[in-house]
């Protein structure tokens, strides 16, 4: 007699004991719902929606069993089909699911287990503080003992403008409540360190909002130094923050930028992830380079966010920008300086004019300034209708316009856009869309056009006329995995190669023009922010990196971050850097 072994997935092939049969069956329903929630992390992780052919090289599932498994999902309301992209992407019924777990989230609660483990990680005093009208209120703390040099009551109250809980909350209110929020508050000076004017208070709800978390300076009490972190809901609004305080002998700006990476991680483990950035606070380990060049740090500076440089050839410098600080830099290449313009909002972007002086952008629009009265004139304001975007990379085509790029502040999705402005200050919007709008270049023949988006670590590249100065036909032609690092500032070679600095994965890397990798270089830091060709013959490259959100551990493996770099490559020359020609 012979007896059968075909069998269901979910089914045994014979049962000893009914014991033993529901044990099986247990077994096999816990794998199905193991590969089910697989497969919603590998499409809710995917820089775009999956097509089926993705997904079973993803999965690594029998093409039955994923068909099986995506034919319930899609059921549940977990996943969507689009019938025209033939893709996959996730279902209303998670939000549906959310929003009901949230109906009942208690933050305190929440936070309990968490602000124990923060509190004995750096051994300073953290607390959890709710925004109640123009004050906050600490609903609950963990303090470090005496040594901290600070305790907390609970119920106290403290104000919003000069906390930094109040400011990481206030960051991150819708724009029509900020603003009404902020034209009601009394800015009443504690400290010779208190934000007392609107608009400085303005230009520090910006820098918190654009490196995730805020800083009190003993603006409240001059003996208390604390720095924190916003705490989302499912939908991205602030339910609080969670704050670190400690004593100025013991906490200053330093420690607290180094600190931030494990702030930030305790807010999102708080909220498990809702409302998640994509900020990323973790590079990844340091990787094996193709080849090794030179690479030299010629300025050694602490800058959060080193962006934007250019090699200007009638100053004999290069120009760069820390974001976060604020400050505009210029490196002279013969003595070796670097001089430091702290500015009192946001820049990012800093290129020579043709007429004399720089054009930098701010939050508040594109601005000349002048370098001998330390003055800033406006020039035009093409985002000025969406007050929680800001300009991020731009450049000048040979023509001399400014071509530039936008998000927002938060990173929001798909809010960012790209702009021309043209030498009289008359702007047009060319594209939109883009979540993190970054590096820009054109091929040697003016022919192509390259554009960044980082948050879908794709670099497009666009039909390009340099006479109308228009783009068409945009299309991916770099897109990095979710394994590797983010495509971040970028520039081209004589040879029409590009040069992109990778975010998170300690590289510059060479591309050819039709997308090939073709070259990487070891960076002695994780986050390469920006690069470009200068020197008097364009043969050094050089590259701007970053320390924001890097902790205490990830900067003594790399103390060069946020320092500028040159590298000498040999037989390689960059193209001129377009000054602004109004």
């Amino acid at each position: 007699m012979t007896i059968s072994t075909h069998y269901a997935e979910n089914s045994t092939p014979f049962a000893p004991s009914n014991a033993s049969a529901a044990e099986a069956a247990s077994g096999a329903g816990v794998g199905v719902l193991e590969k089910a929630m697989g497969l919603l992390n590998i499409v809710s992780l995917a820089p775009a929606p999956m097509t089926f052919t993705e997904l079973l090289r993803a999965a690594s599932l029998p093409k039955a069993t994923l068909h099986r498994i995506l034919a319930t999902l899609m059921r549940e309301g977990l996943l969507r089909h689009d019938p025209y992209t033939k893709s996959y992407k996730l279902g209303f019924r998670l939000l549906e699911l959310a929003h009901e777990v949230w109906s009942d989230f208690d933050l305190r609660l929440a936070a309990q287990d968490e602000m124990v483990r923060l509190r004995d990680s750096i051994s300073e005093s953290v607390v959890l503080a709710v925004l109640d009208g123009e004050n906050i209120v600490i609903v609950t703390s963990e303090d470090a003992g005496r040594g901290s040099g600070f305790t907390s009551k609970v119920g106290q109250r403290l104000p919003a403008h000069a906390t930094s809980a109040g400011k990481a909350i206030l960051a991150y209110l819708d724009p029509t409540r900020q603003a009404a929020l902020l034209q009601s508050l009394t800015l009443t000076a504690y400290t010779s360190s208190t934000l007392t004017t609107l608009s400085a208070l303005r230009g520090e709800l910006d820098l918190t909002r654009a490196r995730g978390y805020a800083i009190d300076r003993l603006e409240h009490n001059e003996n208390v130094f604390s720095m924190a972190a916003p705490i989302f809901d499912i939908e991205g609004r602030p339910l609080g923050a969670v704050s670190i305080f400690s004593r100025p002998d013991r906490m200053n700006e330093a420690r607290a930028h180094a600190l931030s990476s494990s702030l930030i991680g305790s807010a999102r483990t708080i909220s498990h992830n809702a409302g998640g950035q994509f900020m990323s606070i973790a590079p990844r380990p340091t990787p094996e380079a193709e080849r090794h060049f030179d690479v030299v740090c010629v300025t050694e500076t602490r800058a959060l966010l080193g962006e934007g440089p250019t090699w200007s050839p009638r100053d004999g410098a290069l120009f760069w920008v820390d974001i976060l600080t604020p400050a505009i830099h210029r490196y002279d290449v013969q003595t070796g300086s670097d001089v430091e313009v702290k500015l009192g909002s946001m820049v990012s972007v800093v290129i020579p004019k043709a007429t004399g002086g720089l054009l930098v952008a701010t939050p508040t629009g594109i601005m000349t300034f002048d370098e001998a009265s330390k003055s800033l004139t406006s020039l035009c304001h093409p985002e000025s209708d969406r007050p929680t975007n800001r300009y991020n990379d731009g450049k000048c085509d040979r023509m001399g316009r400014l071509w530039i790029g936008t998000l927002d502040m938060g990173t929001a999705a798909n809010r960012g856009n790209l702009f021309r402005v043209d030498p009289d200050g008359t702007w047009k919007k060319m594209d939109s869309g883009f979540t993190v709008a970054n590096g820009l270049g054109w091929s040697p023949d003016n022919k192509q056009m390259y554009f960044t988006d980082s948050s879908r670590r794709t670099i497009y590249t666009y039909d390009f006329d340099l006479r109308a100065g228009t783009i068409s036909n945009r299309r991916p032609l770099i897109t990095l995995p979710p394994t590797d690092g983010t495509p971040d500032g970028l520039t081209v070679d004589e040879e029409g190669c590009l040069w992109v600095a990778i975010w998170d994965a300690w590289r510059v890397s060479r591309y050819s023009p039709s997308g090939e990798e073709l070259l990487r270089i070891s960076m002695p830091v994780p986050r390469p922010t920006s690069c470009c060709f200068g020197g008097p013959h364009l043969d050094t490259l050089y590259v701007t990196s970053a320390s924001v959100r890097l902790n205490e551990e990830a900067l003594l493996a790399a103390p060069l971050s946020g320092s500028l770099f040159a590298i000498k490559i040999p037989g390689i020359r960059g193209l001129p850097d377009t000054t602004f020609a109004g």
